[in-house]
């Protein structure tokens, strides 16, 4: 990860601080920071239509109040007050999880994707100790090495789980990264409120990291796929020298 002065490219543009001084001048600091706003302004576009899209549906679904005469009783002393959520925070709450799902999903690849810049140096640094720790584990080779599958393929069915806000998405594969090769099918749990959604017949990249099934990246479109494979492919040979720990 590139930095200047002590100023991490990525995280500048994600806390919209301010360049230090002289930073013009070093170009590939510079271009790393131009790839990490693109990135960190997409991932807010994303989060910004969940919104919108939590806010509609909230709106429509809000129900029409009916005032009937009722007899006032008093509630007992030290009695529970029971009263229901309010749907204001029903929409925070939903918001707040449809924010965290494209969070998990998006966050890591925007990660070792800006990562993907200073994978020479920092992947090197990693292969002298044989591990994907430090910060080896924000570039493209660290999370590569720390990734359970990396593929490509497409989307043959998604079927919502029942009593969660989970959909499973079976995979055809057609091109393995890691591991080198696979089955034919996999099957990935996402959560449905990760935007974009999955469709059927729909070209996808995916990463997969810690949890057994849930994806960690998900990248959609002909361009964005392009895009990721470059720096998958080009880190890979690096990834295979470490150890994830």
């Amino acid at each position: 990860m590139a930095e200047y002065e002590g100023v991490d490219a990525l995280l500048a543009a994600i806390t919209d601080e301010a360049l230090p001084e002289g930073a013009g001048d070093d170009p590939e600091f510079l271009a790393e920071h131009r790839s990490a706003v693109a990135d960190v302004a997409l991932l807010r576009e994303q989060l910004a239509v969940i919104g919108d899209a939590l806010a509609d549906r909230a709106q429509e679904a809000k129900p029409v109040p009916v005032r009937a005469p009722r007899k006032r009783t008093r509630r007992p002393e030290g009695a529970p007050r029971n009263r229901g959520r309010r749907p204001l925070a029903l929409v925070l709450g939903t918001l707040v999880a449809a924010t965290v799902a494209a969070m998990v999903v998006g966050m890591g690849w925007i990660l070792a994707h800006n990562g993907a810049g200073a994978s020479d140096s920092s992947g090197a640094k990693a292969a002298d100790s044989g591990t994907a720790g430090g910060g080896a584990s924000l570039s493209a080779p660290g999370y590569l090495a720390c990734a359970r599958l990396v593929a490509e393929g497409t989307v043959a069915h998604v079927e919502p789980l029942p009593g969660t806000t989970e959909n499973r998405i079976t995979l055809h594969v057609d091109r393995y990264y890691k591991p080198e090769k696979g089955r034919a099918e996999v099957v990935l749990v996402l959560d449905e409120q990760v935007a974009p959604r999955p469709r059927e017949g729909e070209r996808v990249l995916v990463a997969v990291q810690g949890a057994p099934a849930t994806p960690t990246g998900w990248t959609t479109g002909e361009k964005a796929i392009a895009d990721e494979r470059a720096w998958i492919v080009k880190a890979l040979p690096a990834s295979r020298t470490l150890t994830c720990p």
